[in-house]
């Protein structure tokens, strides 16, 4: 038998249940039969697991109470663990993550030190491998959560799909991982340009302007879902804005849901409105998050006196149209005369009004995230709050990585929404559903 060097882990493992093959053919019964737990009393291994330090969002829902069917979840893609934390509000038990960078491990383990970490390449983690570690048969198994790296179908970038060979097609190694696991469901989370990338790039002609081309757009995820669907998964998805589940942010990713029993994916309803419509609270602001944040000392960048020179004179929820004519044309250079509404360029945050989507460098001069009152990039904890993680969350590595972590996490409460869907559409009668067309935005 060869024996494969595996990257390290967390912590040695004394791995409960049967070793060997990953056991007997996935059962695809109703939920009757399932063990039930008290949530959030235990990880993996039978210690505590901490709930987490929501306190600063006031209303933000405890973990269920009472009885509730128990979950296992293994994490694709892994990060500062946003969505996971979602999932674990929601009753599950994460069984194992992964990731590659550095900083997402050591943050990983110093805040989960007994769950499983893979830190290598996923292109060499075999769905085999992800069993022995999670403790798992495969039949034991309910979701896979993950959001594959974006920056190669993002329209902030090139664009490159596929070309991108590091990070385009790690999209496939999930679904890859999928076929291997065969969990009874799953979650991918994506940005919007994943619906209309180019399998490969392509430069636009000038005059496109953001429209479709047939042929040329969503031809990457109509064979990615074409190759999920033909493992005999239902698929849907639907774009959400964060905003719109008492983030204060405004961030629109797209998830994917699947059942491989072909039951229909449902997703959640808002829980708060811009204007308080239909009963709903308000948005939440960031100053309702930022406001109260006290000694906060954890890493913050700094503006350049070149970029403090224009970002002084920006008024609190201001931007580079805040500034006089012959500056703006100064500050900017060609930026200037370039289309769109460029409203990164020196922004200062509000304390009245939603966080634009955080990015993984808020010190940039076109995507500048300024604090609302004082002269400065916003800070890693405050990051953290507007992103819905607890206050006592550990975030290691160096600085910008933590930055970029958090700027590529998935909202903690946006995600214990769509965890709390997925857990009920389990519970429901199975309804079989054909994949979603392809929705060409």
């Amino acid at each position: 038998m060869v024996t494969r060097h595996l990257p390290s882990f967390a912590v040695p493992l004394e791995l409960k249940g049967p070793k060997g093959p990953s056991g007997p053919a996935m059962e695809l019964s109703e939920d009757a039969d399932r063990p039930h737990i008290s949530p959030r009393e235990t990880d993996s291994t039978g210690l505590p697991v901490r709930a987490g330090d929501y306190r600063y969002l006031g209303d933000f829902p405890s973990p269920e109470a009472g009885p509730v069917p128990r979950l296992t979840a293994v994490s694709l893609f892994s990060g500062a663990l946003g969505l996971d934390l979602g999932f674990e509000l929601a009753s599950y038990d994460i069984r194992f993550a992964c990731d590659n960078l550095p900083a997402a491990v050591e943050t990983i383990r110093a805040n989960r030190p007994n769950l499983p970490v893979y830190d290598g390449d996923i292109r060499s983690l075999s769905g085999e491998e992800i069993l022995r570690l999670a403790g798992l048969r495969k039949s034991e198994l309910d979701v896979v959560i993950g959001g594959p790296p974006c920056q190669s179908f993002s329209t902030a970038g090139l664009r490159r799909g596929l070309d991108d060979a590091d990070r385009g097609t790690l999209v496939f190694e999930y679904a890859r991982i999928l076929k291997e696991l065969r969990p009874r469901a799953f979650v991918m989370e994506n940005v919007k340009g994943l619906l209309s990338s180019p399998k490969h790039y392509m430069k636009m002609p000038r005059e496109n302007n953001g429209r479709w081309i047939p042929g040329v757009h969503g031809i990457l995820l109509k064979e990615l879902l074409a190759e999920i669907s033909g493992l005999g998964y239902s698929i849907q998805h639907r774009l959400l804005n964060s905003a719109d589940f008492g983030v204060p942010q405004v961030r629109n990713r797209v998830f994917f849901i699947g059942f491989l029993d072909g039951r229909e994916a449902s997703f959640p309803q808002p829980t708060h409105s811009q204007h308080g419509r239909g009963g709903l609270p308000r948005w939440v602001t960031v100053g309702s998050v930022l406001r109260n944040l006290r000694g906060d000392d954890s890493f913050r960048n700094s503006f350049s006196q070149r970029k403090l020179k224009y970002l002084r004179l920006v008024p609190e929820g201001g931007n580079w149209r805040s500034l006089p004519r012959h500056l703006q044309k100064e500050s900017m250079g060609r930026a200037f005369y370039a289309k769109g509404g460029r409203t990164g360029w020196w922004r200062r945050l509000s304390f009245d009004e939603l966080a634009p989507t955080l990015l993984s460098e808020p010190q940039n001069s076109g995507t500048a995230l300024c604090h609302p009152r004082e002269n400065r990039p916003l800070t890693v904890r405050e990051y953290a709050r507007i992103q819905t993680f607890p206050d006592d969350w550990e975030l290691r590595g160096k600085g910008m990585d933590q930055y970029r972590m958090l700027g590529n996490a998935v909202p903690v409460r946006l995600s214990m929404h769509v965890a709390r869907r997925v857990r009920d559409d389990f519970a429901r009668r199975r309804k079989r559903v054909r994949v979603a067309p392809l929705a060409t935005c």
